[in-house]
């Protein structure tokens, strides 16, 4: 039975598509994909705007930035925009960082980075600081809109880079159902909270329009001992214009503290051959559940073929995609129309297939146990060794084995299993080397061990309801999307909210199956690509031309459309970074 596992990466991945090969130029190996990076170093740091200890790099418009104080004289950087249809409004300030008590931080974990020179050498992760702060904070800022008779539902929660630390970065979905409000009167509702419950004063007030439904993007990092966020409130239906327009800022990657611990810039250059090669890709199973609850979220999993597959197209993603599910016969992959194990590039009717593969029924076992049907699903049809692995859970109970302590439906009361709790399962997931995704229930609830007595129905967070009914649990799916760089998202978002949730898992999958990663973390303005010395424009729409995923662990460039590559073509990639950072 084969499973995903640590795999040895060899060769290039994806002829024709995302991905080409690259080597330190100290390579001695014969391959004729290189990559060389020479830096010029004392570059001055030149920031478009700089206020509340934030620095803003690339082309915004410093005019709609201003400086506002708070009662305790920290200053706020704000950002409003009134040429999007309604308006954008952001706010940045560096926060108090909350840590508990009881955390045991030891000097490594401490740090918030740390890097050699060699991409492939990269060790990063979040402190904890970072993690308790972002986490203190989010759950305040939750609160606080529901509190104003919002609907919360998370879409994203990820961690990502940028030039300074790992990035949190997370997406709400709030929804006003007994009033409106705008952009504007969002933000400045939690700059009140922030500030004593007084609104600053010389913050803008005005807002252009109002609507029910509106998006609320948070990203923290840190700089040494501080931590800092930039906050984004647009209206949901402005959301593409201010992908385009704000993706940067709302990533973090454009943004520095101004007091900068990595304060010399960098420039550097790279090349890679694009290789004829075709050895691998990207492989996603998606874990669904298919109990008597879940008709609804089936139907949002097929009605996101068109974007889910558009995407890999024009990506020129060599993909797989498999499903399998929580209860009876759970090991087994569902069978497309010609008795397939997967869709790929070559499957005649994908979207319809894929259509058929995310609706399994709703007639399965009640005892949902994805963790177990994941780990001894039957992959060996469908698993290729060079190819990157990424897992998606769907479910709306929480993992029935680690949380309940139940036996998975499809192991039989005969077969002398030994159930597993959740650190066992936290363990294998963990040195698998895939990238988990979870679209589940609200609740952070674990249950690390079967000694820990927990009770879910005690925890105000525990059910979550929305259009296709109710949910609970799910903490436990998304500790293992956080720790392998997955997201997760709240399945009882409303349907409309579903294309964030896939947006987010194609930008990763994209990223994992480029092999053309950055030796550095690059500031996104300052990258110039250039194929055969023709200039290729960046798209953030992914359409035609090239952007850059910000993951985990490195910078992917990835092609979209007329721009892919073609075998033996020369990409040259010159950007600034702050050296010191990696």
């Amino acid at each position: 039975m084969k499973k995903f596992g640590l795999k040895l990466l060899v060769a290039c991945i994806l002829s024709f598509a995302v991905v080409g090969c690259g080597s330190d130029s100290s390579d001695n190996s014969t391959s004729n994909n290189s990559s060389t990076s020479n830096t010029q170093t004392n570059l001055t740091p030149s920031a478009t705007v700089s206020g509340g200890n934030i620095s803003v790099y690339g082309n915004v418009d410093k005019t709609k930035f201003s400086e506002v104080k708070l009662d305790n004289g920290n200053a706020v950087l704000t950002l409003d925009d009134t040429d999007i249809n309604s308006n954008y409004a952001g706010l940045g300030l560096d926060l108090s960082k909350v840590v508990q008590q009881n955390s045991t931080v030891s000097p490594q974990t401490k740090n918030y980075y740390y890097a050699s020179s060699s991409a492939s050498e990269m060790t990063i992760a979040p402190s904890i600081e970072l993690k308790e702060t972002s986490t203190e904070y989010l759950t305040k800022i939750t609160e606080l809109l529901q509190n104003n008779g919002a609907t919360v539902n998370v879409l994203v929660n990820q961690t990502t880079i940028n030039s300074q630390s790992s990035v949190i970065q997370i997406t709400l979905d709030a929804n006003f159902t007994q009033s409106q409000k705008s952009a504007n009167e969002l933000r400045n509702l939690i700059a009140t909270a922030l500030n004593g419950n007084k609104l600053p004063q010389g913050i803008s007030v005005s807002g252009t329009e109002y609507a029910n439904k509106l998006r609320v993007n948070l990203s923290f990092w840190q700089d040494k001992d501080k931590i800092f966020l930039w906050l984004g409130s647009y209206l949901e239906k402005d959301s593409e214009v201010v992908k385009v327009k704000y993706y940067d800022l709302n990533s973090a990657t454009a943004l520095t503290s101004t007091a900068s611990s990595v304060n010399i810039m960098t420039n550097a250059g790279e090349s890679f051959q694009q290789s004829n090669a075709n050895t691998g890709g990207i492989d996603i199973l998606w874990s669904i559940d298919a109990s008597g609850s879940m008709t609804e979220e089936q139907t949002n999993l097929a009605n996101g073929a068109s974007q889910f597959f558009n995407t890999l197209n024009q990506a020129g993603v060599d993909y797989r995609l498999a499903v399998n599910t929580h209860g009876y016969d759970c090991t087994q992959l569902r069978k497309t129309s010609t008795n397939a194990e997967f869709i790929d590039n070559n499957t005649p009717n994908a979207l319809e297939e894929w259509r058929k593969l995310a609706r399994p029924g709703s007639t399965d076992s009640g005892t949902e146990t994805g963790f177990y049907c994941v780990r001894e699903a039957n992959l060996t049809n469908f698993d290729r060794p060079t190819a990157k692995n990424l897992v998606v859970f769907v479910s709306d109970e929480p993992e029935n084995e680690t949380f309940y302590k139940y036996r998975p439906a499809s192991v039989g009361y005969s077969s002398g299993y030994t159930v597993r709790d959740f650190n066992d399962y936290k363990q294998y997931f963990s040195n698998t080397g895939a990238t988990y995704f979870s679209i589940v229930g609200t609740s952070p609830l674990i249950r690390p061990t079967f000694s820990d007595s927990v009770n879910g129905w005690s925890s105000p967070d525990f059910q979550c309801n929305g259009q296709g009914g109710s949910a609970s649990g799910g903490g436990h799916f998304k500790e293992i999307a956080k720790i392998t760089g997955g997201s997760s998202a709240s399945i009882c978002a409303d349907a409309s909210d579903w294309s964030v949730m896939f947006e987010q898992i194609l930008k990763t999958a994209t990223g994992l199956a480029s092999n053309f990663k950055l030796k550095h973390v690059p500031l996104p303005s300052t990258v110039k690509v250039t194929i055969n010395g023709n200039t290729v424009q960046r798209d953030i729409t992914h359409q035609n031309g090239f952007d850059l995923v910000y993951g985990q662990q490195d910078v992917s460039l990835v092609f979209y459309g007329n721009s892919l590559p073609k075998a033996n073509d020369t990409i040259q990639v010159s950007y600034d970074y702050f050296a010191g950072s990696r």
